[in-house]
């Protein structure tokens, strides 16, 4: 079944994934300059066969990754930035990293990673089907503070996409 090829290549890549959210967590890096946490998502997606291309919208830190080709095109988000002033090690109590430095308090460490695993077990899958389409995985910078999905739209990389998905980590599924 096709759905279980995009499920087995999650499971089979979870330790790599949680090491890229892990990663993305330790540069807890601003809007606009998650240079190595956008760098991170882009090179990942590159290795698994699709183009990426930096630096859109006018934000060094957006970046769209394609892989196929004709319809349907399906996007998939992924963001990455941190929260100025949250600094804190993964514990359930306040204990910052560093004293006022950013920090991920609303899971988008998980959130640009789960986004690129997803786009790419859909890739897989499709492999694995012989289905055509695009997929392509939307790097969205700055959500926290600048709003980068916006400047994306308005450069026109959504245009064409017939379906676009995202997602948020939290406690429950909505």
């Amino acid at each position: 079944m096709v759905k279980e090829k995009a499920w087995n290549w999650i499971e089979e890549s979870k330790v790599g994934l949680i090491e890229i959210s892990d990663a993305i967590w330790s540069f807890a890096e601003l809007g606009l300059v998650e240079y190595r946490s956008s760098k991170l998502l882009a090179d990942e997606l590159e290795r698994n066969g699709f183009k990426v291309e930096r630096g859109v919208a006018e934000m060094p830190t957006a970046f769209v990754a394609t892989w196929g080709r004709g319809p349907p095109v399906i996007g998939v988000m992924g963001e990455y930035d941190a929260l100025p002033g949250i600094s804190q090690k993964p514990v359930s109590y306040k204990d910052p990293l560093e004293d006022s430095a950013p920090g991920h308090g609303c899971g988008h460490n998980i959130h640009g990673t789960s986004g690129m695993a997803g786009a790419i077990a859909v890739k897989a899958a499709m492999e694995a089907a012989g289905i055509q389409g695009t997929v392509r995985f939307y790097g969205c910078p700055a959500e926290e503070n600048y709003d980068g999905k916006v400047f994306m739209a308005r450069a026109g990389l959504f245009d064409g996409v017939d379906a676009c998905l995202s997602h948020h980590p939290g406690q429950v599924n909505t």
